[in-house]
């Protein structure tokens, strides 16, 4: 060790020290790699696909805290810290001062997970009906415990139901929770009171950060207790007007799904030094029981309903119980180039929940800003793969058994009318899908995808091409090694895929790798099972 100056030259006749080398210590992840690679995949398809500016993914196992997987997107490479990965940057970034390159490089450095801040929506309406049901404010099922009229007035000020011109009426808390209605959160939030929502906040951890191994993670930013107003109530209800880290809220709603206990996120299980030999292991910690086990259970069935009958369809998954909950929130007024935030968290199962996941995307300029049409779809993708995975089984009656009920032989409809292979695909137990607004009974078809003489299982979809909608699409292929056939067949639906299988048990092979990309979607992909 050499004593420098300011520009890192050596001083003559400084003092040197040597320092001797040593050995560092091995770390042992909670992370597992193969749940990352989902994750990573699936977030970097929707941060492309909407045309946001990113994205995050956290997968955490709420019985421990342990983070299964933990993705931001856009990336960059760790081997070229300073190879910019945005396109726009790059043109401009000769023009740039030198302070704004540092704090173009150190916000692209940033993960965005622990890092960022930003106002969580409607997901955030999870804390606020917890913290009503454990005071005894309110039931599930009373429907006429809320009122939504359109708008609700607060300090003089009208805010607007996503359903202004249709509003929702008399509604209870599970379907206010399904409707992701604001005006009922709003009057919830009156009831319960600043005081008291502050009380299970803290106790939700959300003044915190959450661990120190989490390197610069940022905290949140509510207003001040002492100064809170009505109108502040209001906005908090409804998850808008403060920020959180994405951290900070699967970890606070992971306790909803492990019994009301918080949990501690845990993100190193072991560090061994490599001299000795000695292990130290990071226990998880159990931090506090914010809510009662009832609550907790009441809220996980409400949270279900959301998916099943509410604006959470769109993570729907058959053959799996899921609870969740949409996220939409706007920017303040004159930062509107911020742009939306589009979220989604879900917990599967609802009992003996395995996982939970939460699904962030920055502006999305798609054709939707929901969090529900965003960021929804994603987190059935994700599920899809890891719920098999981590050995959860599919109670999907329809698709439990070891070999497929029935099975048949495409036909070949090139050169057939429009209307002519609608008509003899669905004869033979097939879906199809085809773009474009063309004469069914003049236009012909001059491909298909699969090619025709394949066997399918039946319900399969065959994608239709004619002269003007000939564009082919790509998907990536997922692992399927050791899944059951019901786990086959449930992730390759949420891939858009087309499967044969040849054999009984578990997939011991696949004819197309893991993670290849397929020029056309849903082309006849085999799997081999022992």
């Amino acid at each position: 060790m050499t004593s420098t100056d300011s520009v890192n030259g050596e001083i003559p006749n400084g003092q040197q020290t040597y320092v001797e080398v040593q050995n560092g210590s091995n770390v042992t992840l909670t992370i597992d790699v193969n749940i990352q690679s989902i994750a990573e995949k699936y977030l970097e398809q929707a941060v492309t696909d909407n045309k946001a500016d990113g994205g995050n993914v956290i997968i955490m196992n709420p019985s421990n805290g342990d983070v299964l997987a933990m993705a931001t997107y856009p990336n960059y490479n760790l081997n070229e810290p300073f190879s910019i990965n945005n396109s726009k940057l790059k043109k401009k970034w000769d023009k740039l001062s030198s302070e704004d390159k540092s704090n173009a490089l150190f916000n692209m450095w940033k993960n965005t997970a622990v890092q960022s801040t930003y106002e969580p929506g409607s997901t955030f309406k999870i804390i606020t009906a917890s913290a009503g049901l454990e005071e005894g404010l309110v039931t599930p099922d009373n429907h006429s415990d809320f009122y939504c009229s359109g708008t609700e007035k607060v300090s003089g000020i009208g805010m607007r139901c996503w359903k202004y011109y249709d509003p929702h009426g008399s509604e209870s808390l599970r379907e206010a929770l399904e409707n992701s209605c604001n005006p009922a959160f709003i009057q919830l939030g009156q009831k319960i009171g600043a005081h008291t929502l502050y009380k299970y906040y803290r106790g939700f951890g959300l003044f915190d950060t959450t661990n120190p191994y989490f390197y610069g993670e940022s905290n949140s930013v509510f207003f001040d207790e002492n100064n809170i107003n009505e109108f502040n109530v209001a906005t908090m209800s409804f998850g808008q007007r403060f920020t959180i880290t994405p951290i900070q809220l699967i970890t606070a709603v992971s306790s909803i799904a492990n019994e009301g206990v918080l949990m501690q996120p845990r993100i190193v299980k072991e560090i061994k030094n490599t001299d000795t030999g000695a292990i130290t292991t990071i226990e998880p910690k159990s931090l506090r029981q914010v809510v009662s086990k009832e609550t907790a259970e009441t809220m996980m069935d409400m949270l279900e309903s959301v998916v099943n009958d509410g604006t959470g369809k769109y993570a729907k998954l058959p053959g799996y119980s899921i609870g969740g909950k949409t996220g939409t929130s706007e920017p303040l007024s004159g930062n509107e180039d911020e742009g939306y935030v589009a979220s989604f968290i879900a917990m599967s199962p609802t009992v003996n929940t395995q996982v939970v996941v939460l699904v962030t995307i920055y502006d999305p300029k798609g054709d939707s800003h929901q969090g529900s049409q965003v960021a929804g779809p994603v987190v059935k993708q994700i599920l899809s793969e890891v719920l098999p995975y981590v050995g959860v089984a599919s109670n999907n009656t329809s698709a439990t058994n070891s070999t497929p009920t029935k099975t048949s032989i495409l036909p070949d409809v090139r050169n057939k009318t429009i209307s002519e292979a609608k008509s003899i695909l669905k004869t033979s137990g097939f879906n199809f899908k085809i773009t474009g607004d063309e004469n069914e009974n003049s236009t012909l078809i001059i491909d298909q995808v699969p090619k025709p003489g394949v066997t399918l299982i039946e319900d399969s979809t065959i994608y239709l091409y004619t002269p003007n909608n000939n564009i082919r699409n790509t998907t990536t292929v997922p692992n399927l090694k050791g899944m059951s056939y019901a786990q086959v067949l449930n992730s390759i639906k949420a891939s858009n895929l087309n499967v044969v299988i040849d054999g009984l048990g578990t997939v011991v092979s696949q004819d197309i790798a893991a993670r290849k990309k397929n020029r056309a979607r849903n082309c006849n992909n085999s799997y081999y099972a022992n």
